[in-house]
């Protein structure tokens, strides 16, 4: 069997089966092995792990973590991987596939077992829609271990004590925050994909909390609210509430009064904690 973490085994097998990364679908093939060592260390894998991948082409990583942990549930969309997946790791009994659209299927009933990690290699379009899936999900496991491009990897650990956090916090970050601790591992420079990026990309090691930080507002209020204001990210605080948050100056003033925010703030410049008591403050709901 081919080694297709080798470039151009993995090219042989792509000409075998008739396929080549798909742009649509943001495909770049890891095969960087020290790349792939970093994203399993990072995933802290034990022989008691059952795992969760999302998009492994043509399985360079799945069979890196199926050497690593007890199971490896993966889903793939594409067709012409799935051929490819049952070539390379067909002898595998611990790695199962199962063709699905990662955003239109229940991630956590896809395995016998519920994951306790997740290992995705995400295309740009959706990270934020699948990040949202796992670590949003009450099931969220412990430990999820992405690789992305590396904006959005800063973007990801942005805090607001961070220096630059003026440019790269937004909704994604609090979000993140909000549900997990987020480091970046490594960074990943584009010749350790097939074909190379563009852009550069990062391993991105998010631990997540059992209970999110803004508990026990209710999740879909609070979330809501910190998007809302952060569509006018250039705007003061108090401007920023009167918008799409629908909350009159008066009323935003007299919030970030209580809360000790200066209301010539902006939305990056506050923590998770500050955004949990503006909102405490304005009456969002809880659960």
């Amino acid at each position: 069997m081919d080694d297709i973490a080798d470039p151009r085994s993995l090219d042989a097998a792509l000409r075998r089966h008739g396929a080549r990364a798909a742009k649509s679908l943001g495909q770049h093939f890891l095969v960087d092995r020290g790349v792939l060592a970093s994203i399993v260390d990072a995933a802290e894998l034990s022989a008691n792990d059952d795992v969760l991948e999302i998009g492994p082409g043509p399985g360079v990583l799945t069979a890196a973590l199926a050497d690593h942990s007890r199971s490896v549930t993966t889903i793939e969309i594409d067709e012409r991987m799935i051929a490819m997946l049952r070539e390379t790791l067909g002898e595998r009994d611990n790695v199962r596939i199962v063709r699905a659209d990662a955003l239109a299927v229940d991630l956590y009933v896809q395995a016998e077992r519920r994951p306790t990690r997740i290992v995705a290699n995400l295309p740009y379009q959706i990270t934020t829609p699948l990040l949202e899936r796992f670590i949003g999900d009450a099931r969220r496991p412990p430990l999820v271990v992405v690789l992305v491009q590396e904006e959005v990897a800063r973007r990801i650990v942005a805090t607001a004590a961070n220096e630059r956090a003026p440019r790269e916090r937004g909704y994604l970050s609090v979000f993140v925050e909000s549900f997990a601790e987020a480091r970046i591992v490594r960074r990943v420079p584009p010749r350790a994909f097939r074909p190379p990026p563009r852009v550069s990309s990062a391993v991105v090691a998010l631990r997540t909390r059992e209970r999110p930080a803004f508990a026990p507002l209710d999740e879909r209020a609070f979330l809501r609210f910190v998007s809302d204001v952060f569509r006018h990210r250039r705007k003061q605080l108090r401007s920023a509430l009167g918008h799409e948050a629908g909350i009159d100056r008066e009323r935003a003033e007299r919030a970030l009064q209580e809360t000790g925010i200066d209301p010539r703030r902006r939305a990056e410049e506050l923590s998770v904690a500050q955004w949990v008591a503006l909102a405490t403050a304005l009456g969002v709901p809880r659960e």
